[in-house]
């Protein structure tokens, strides 16, 4: 019986502790790091707004890179939701985003699953500073009563800081190494003949549009005998980011059009004056290269006229590392 007294004023006096220490320990908890990186925003942005790019810097991708991953929803807009179940280092969760401000901020929500479980509000913005781009990476969470005592003995902002610090050095190198590739040369281009079909369709569709067109494209082109001089592209004559279309003609260079090609159409672009980029990477992150181009021909008071032609060098089918992806960039100017 005196043992049972004993065993129960310890306990006791272990919840009296515990109380104490919660009634004063912080029920908030954050963490913030920033870095500075030589790139324009956005070659930022396409690694923090998209999920799947997350992976590539992310410190705790790195714990577990045979974790099971799951991704949802559109990537790079709101709702958007990765999930993973790693081992104890990185555990199981889910990231949810829940606001995007383009080229400035992403927020998302954070929800722990292993080693215990638990919410946050995570964030990433981006600045202008001495003429770099600022990062900073961080997170506010709360902690109920009595588990909030936990915080008095860990330094959350250290722990969680530090690999904050990692990610951002790695988000550093990606960007600058990215943005390197943005390499704009002013050059002659010679006049193009191609044969394609050209057709208005929403920003969505483009991708279908072009896996629908090039098989028939091809056996088309084998059909009427056409040589086909280059790699495959798309000509664009208009990017209406109000009705969120674009009339985009799916083709294929060739040296001359002769015969009958319906339903295909040929398409004659005038040579002339051009700025020209080799972007590597994936097809999402084009826009990256085409606003710089937009940016550059602004500042030296360029008039660029359509259509613009992205020339993908490099078969997907062959190439499964859309990392590895060339494209072409075309900009005809007056």
């Amino acid at each position: 019986m005196k043992a049972v007294k004993i065993i129960l004023t310890i306990i006791l006096g272990l919840l009296i502790v515990i109380g104490l220490l919660s009634a004063i320990a912080p029920t908030k908890m954050s963490a913030e790091r920033s870095i500075l990186i030589n790139a324009p925003k956005e070659a930022i942005f396409v690694n923090v707004k998209y999920l799947k790019n997350i992976q590539k810097w992310s410190p705790w991708r790195e714990k577990d890179t045979l974790a099971k991953t799951n991704l949802e929803g559109n990537d790079g807009s709101v709702g958007a939701k990765f999930s993973w179940d790693g081992n104890k280092e990185m555990g199981s969760g889910s990231q949810t985003i829940t606001k995007i401000v383009e080229n400035q901020l992403v927020e998302s929500d954070l929800q722990f699953v292993k080693p215990r479980e638990g919410k946050a509000i995570s964030y990433v913005r981006l600045s202008d500073s001495a003429g770099a781009t600022k990062v900073t990476w961080g997170f506010n969470s709360e902690m109920p009563r009595p588990f909030n005592a936990i915080g008095l003995f860990m330094n959350v902002d250290k722990m969680i800081g530090d690999e904050y610090s990692k990610g951002l050095e790695k988000l550093k190198n990606l960007a600058e190494s990215e943005a390197a590739n943005l390499i704009i040369n002013e050059i002659t281009v010679e006049t193009r003949t191609y044969i394609g079909i050209k057709k208005t369709v929403g920003f969505d569709k483009i991708s279908d549009f072009f896996a629908q067109t090039m098989p028939n494209l091809f056996t088309k082109a084998q059909d009427a005998s056409l040589k086909m001089i280059g790699a495959p592209s798309g000509l664009y004559y208009t990017y209406d980011e109000k009705t969120m279309t674009t009339e985009v003609a799916v083709v294929a260079p060739v040296a001359e059009v002769k015969g009958n090609i319906a339903p295909l159409e040929s398409f004659v672009v005038k040579g002339g004056k051009a700025l020209e980029m080799d972007f590597h990477g994936d097809y999402k992150n084009l826009g990256t290269a085409h606003k710089r181009i937009r940016e550059y021909a602004a500042k030296k008071n360029l008039k660029t006229t359509v259509p613009v032609i992205e020339e993908y060098v490099t078969d997907p089918m062959a190439e499964k590392d859309p990392n590895k992806w060339v494209t072409k960039i075309y900009y005809f100017v007056e």
